[in-house]
């Protein structure tokens, strides 16, 4: 497992790979900053050249080491990404005319995120398809997954990424479905107020996802953490994984997990005693006994023809565009600055929350949610 968007490709962007440095295919906003995931670890332009990087030092080599199962993580281009000259190069390819600042219209945001969206299903395509035929060239056959947010989720972190489409690319085996105590604790609006609901959000991002998978009758995991970017206490990790986790066992038809991420972020992490104090401890004895018994159990889990009780078949319209009109949003044709991510902090990787003023945008996706909770509830 590897990120497509972001990983340890320093040798791409230092110039180590061919001899020219390419931090200009790096993600950047408006303000000419590059959206990092970590030190000299830029969020990616996946460019044809960086492609055919990414197949030769890092697809090639896990195939020739041995590895028959592949997952591209997260391909993830910012909203409020847009303006390296790596994307405007692509954008003049890809539309055959010159690129358009996305602050400046409705439309030009639209064509955008649209361009964002195709990269990086040409990345996974590209990819994949080099993947399955050099490893059917050495005999093997190499199966292929994405692990990816749900389209919620995107839309709701401003995030865009191919989502529904990888319905359509036959070199896509499977997917992990990544809702955790992270993406579930996201406020939404319920009854006009805002709070975190955490298994309010994980069951419909479940949903979501199988729903988008299921005419494929491909492979399906459903992920779950304990812990996330964010440090809290384990009081509060406790009770979100424990909601979330709970979220993820109503779907009987759905018998495949990834239990946890980093098992050496859970197991060895120090994390907050409680919300007031600053002291921070291991994993309670108590607990870590209690989440292994949880997740043992998942090995046990058998698929089942059974339905959760209650009304069957009722559903939410979604189409992938949600995410491109989330960032930037417009009034009278002036964009409005970002209102909700002051910052991306490179070497944490947590994000800064900020509330929001902009009345024209509602983080909370409640355009969504409005819908969808009554329902659930």
């Amino acid at each position: 497992m590897t990120g497509m968007a972001w990983g340890g490709y320093r040798d791409y962007f230092m110039g180590r790979w061919d001899g020219k440095q390419h931090f200009d295919e790096g993600q950047k906003m408006m303000n000419g900053d590059t959206v990092w995931h970590g030190p000299n670890t830029p969020y990616v332009v996946p460019t044809v050249n960086f492609l055919k990087y990414f197949k030769e030092q890092v697809v090639k080599k896990a195939i020739d080491a041995g590895i028959d199962a592949i997952y591209l993580e997260e391909p993830e281009y910012w909203a409020k990404s847009g303006y390296s000259e790596a994307f405007k190069r692509e954008w003049k390819e890809y539309y055959g005319f010159d690129w358009r600042p996305q602050h400046e219209s409705a439309e030009n945001t639209y064509l955008s995120n649209k361009l964002k969206y195709y990269l990086y299903y040409r990345a996974l395509k590209e990819s994949f398809t080099y993947a399955k035929a050099y490893g059917k060239s050495k005999g093997m056959n190499v199966r292929c997954y994405v692990p990816t947010h749900s389209l919620i989720n995107y839309s709701m972190w401003q995030i865009v990424s191919p989502e529904a489409s990888l319905a359509s690319l036959d070199c896509v085996d499977g997917y992990i479905v990544q809702s955790w105590t992270g993406t579930a604790r996201e406020p939404n609006y319920y009854n006009g107020i805002a709070k975190e609901r955490s298994f309010e959000t994980a069951f419909p991002e479940y949903c979501c996802m199988k729903s988008m998978t299921a005419p494929t009758g491909r492979k399906l995991f459903f992920e779950n953490d304990p812990v996330e970017d964010t440090r809290r206490d384990w009081a509060d990790y406790k009770r979100n994984y424990q909601t979330t986790f709970t979220a993820e066992l109503f779907f009987p038809d759905v018998a495949n997990y990834e239990v946890m991420p980093w098992p050496d972020r859970i197991f060895d992490g120090k994390y907050f005693t409680s919300r007031t104090s600053n002291e921070r401890a291991g994993m309670p004895k108590s607990y870590s006994t209690q989440m292994m018994l949880m997740i043992n159990s998942l090995n046990d889990i058998k698929t089942s023809k059974n339905k959760t009780s209650g009304t069957q078949g009722i559903s939410i319209m979604m189409g992938n565009s949600m995410m491109f009109q989330r960032l930037p949003t417009h009034d009278d044709g002036k964009a409005r600055a970002d209102p909700y991510y002051s910052s991306f902090y490179e070497t944490s990787g947590m994000f800064n929350r900020v509330p929001s003023n902009n009345k024209l945008m509602d983080p909370q996706l409640s355009n969504f949610f409005g819908e969808a909770l009554p329902f659930l509830k």
